[in-house]
């Protein structure tokens, strides 16, 4: 009788089940939210603008589900019976085939694409500086209306976002549709070269069952395809960097790491660990020296270049300084749904909203110097990278949910480079997968739950789903507990 896990020939195809009922689902989300009738929607609209009743929300959280589920099952699939001779191109083009129908899905959970449209505009249609003139300056332009409650504030991305921003715009010109077209077409391709970096940096017998987490990823493929989330470029940079450093290269790949922070600044919180770690690995004396200046020296004059096209009569100080202001105010008004809000009415309101703000920024800056400090002793940069992209996404006033890849690039790596034994990295890579999956729930938890079976009531939605999107994730984790299978499932 043939073994469980010898690849038969009808195992060893299910695979492709599994493919083509992801891309039917997508497919149906193309239908469901279409970007071509609705692009032009002003303002911009969300899940429950096409999905408004409660049925529709459960119907989207059993899509996200059953997506999920189809992830799983691929991923024991792979891991048992591998994709065929060629798994990496099976797994490039499979995530292609899913991809193409979200090109054509509304982005109804991050309708940030619209902005980067119009911010691109302000530089390539107006002659404008982002950072100085906000859209609602530019009342004559058609696409103002797209920027809903953004309309006054400046760009909160960095310089080199918005030459990318300034060019795809250029090209796409009057033509809205084309111009979101380029950003989601940017930020798959972005997706793509990431996963064949990832690919190259796992070991052979991992390579196809990890990959698959990351390009077959139904929370990835929303957030950097069907709402072209800039997100995937800031990661691809982080990546490449840290790839250039595993093959010799560190200070090409610090620098690389520098473009990161200038599409989103809050890159720079992976930074400063991995120059930790490759300063290490520099002999003491002129050797550190000489790479510390090297490193932060060429890091400096990539940002001088980037934010030079922004200088103004000013000069090319005055960009930074207003990013700088534009980020601290965001961080600072303002809340959501988040875990800093959860003590705020869990406490019955009677500590303000600041105070706890406050307090999550210092805990923030406590972990990072700990991080920073594990790292000189040697502790792994992948795992203080994902490290820190939690510490800041669970102290911040404001959470979204594509917040949510930012630590899972670096749960993949160190599960998948790291020792098959270390428990410790399969179940971090467990609830960085599980907290994908409650964070694309969130947002019919907190709108068509909160709406249609909490009467409303915003307080009671926080106390019920900050816990549940932040804290069930890890509970989840746990299973399995002990495994033969080196598998993370």
């Amino acid at each position: 009788m043939p073994s469980i896990d010898a690849p038969a020939p009808a195992r060893g195809r299910l695979w492709w089940l599994y493919l083509a009922a992801g891309v039917l689902i997508y497919a149906f989300l193309a239908w469901w939210f279409p970007l071509l009738s609705h692009v032009r929607r002003a303002p911009p609209g969300d899940i429950r603008t096409f999905a408004p009743a409660l049925p529709g929300g459960l119907v989207y959280a059993a899509l996200i589900l059953t997506l999920f589920a189809l992830l799983l099952a691929a991923f024991r699939h792979a891991k048992r019976h591998g994709l065929g001779h060629r798994p990496l191109a099976t797994l490039l083009v499979g995530a292609l085939a899913m991809a193409l129908p979200l090109l054509l899905v509304y982005p109804i959970n991050a309708t940030d694409v619209f902005r980067y449209v119009v911010r691109g505009r302000i530089a390539s249609t107006h002659a404008a500086n982002p950072y100085l003139d906000p859209p609602s300056v530019f009342i004559g332009d058609p696409f103002i209306p797209l920027t809903g409650e953004w309309a006054g504030e400046t760009s909160p991305y960095g310089p080199l976002w918005e030459i990318v921003a300034a060019g795809l715009t250029a090209v796409s010109g009057d033509n809205l549709l084309a111009g979101v077209l380029l950003f989601k077409g940017l930020a798959l391709a972005a997706f793509l070269i990431t996963g064949v970096l990832i690919w190259q940096l796992m070991p052979d017998e991992r390579r196809p069952s990890y990959l698959l987490l990351w390009v077959w990823n139904p929370a990835l493929l929303l957030t950097f395809v069907a709402n072209g989330h800039n997100d995937a470029l800031m990661i691809l940079w982080l990546v490449l960097g840290y790839w250039l450093g595993r093959r010799g290269r560190p200070l090409l790949g610090f620098w690389i790491m520098a473009l990161a922070a200038l599409v989103k600044p809050v890159a720079l919180l992976a930074l400063p660990l991995f120059f930790i770690a490759w300063l290490r690995d520099r002999p003491p004396g002129r050797a550190r020296l000489g790479w510390t200046a090297a490193a932060l020296g060429g890091a400096a004059g990539l940002a001088w270049l980037a934010f030079l096209p922004w200088a103004g009569e000013a000069g090319i100080w005055r960009t930074p300084v207003e990013l700088a202001l534009r980020l601290l105010r965001e961080a600072t008004s303002g809340a959501s749904f988040s875990p800093a809000v959860w003590f705020y009415v869990a406490l019955g309101e009677r500590v303000g909203i600041e105070t706890i703000g406050r307090v999550g920024q210092l805990l923030l800056v406590g972990l990072l110097a700990m991080l920073l400090w594990l790292g000189w002793r040697g502790r792994s940069a992948r795992r203080g990278a994902a490290d820190a992209f939690f510490g800041y996404i669970v102290t911040a006033l404001n959470f979204r949910i594509w917040y949510a890849v930012w630590p899972f690039p670096w749960l993949l790596l160190d599960a998948g480079m790291g020792d098959a034994a270390d428990k410790r990295a399969d179940y971090r890579l467990r609830a960085g997968l599980w907290f994908l999956l409650t964070s694309q729930l969130s947002v019919v938890l907190y709108g068509h739950l909160r709406v249609f079976l909490l009467g409303g009531d915003q307080f009671l939605a926080h106390l019920i789903g900050v816990p549940l999107v932040f804290g069930l994730p890890w509970l989840l984790a746990l299973y399995p507990r002990q495994s033969s299978n080196p598998s993370i499932f």
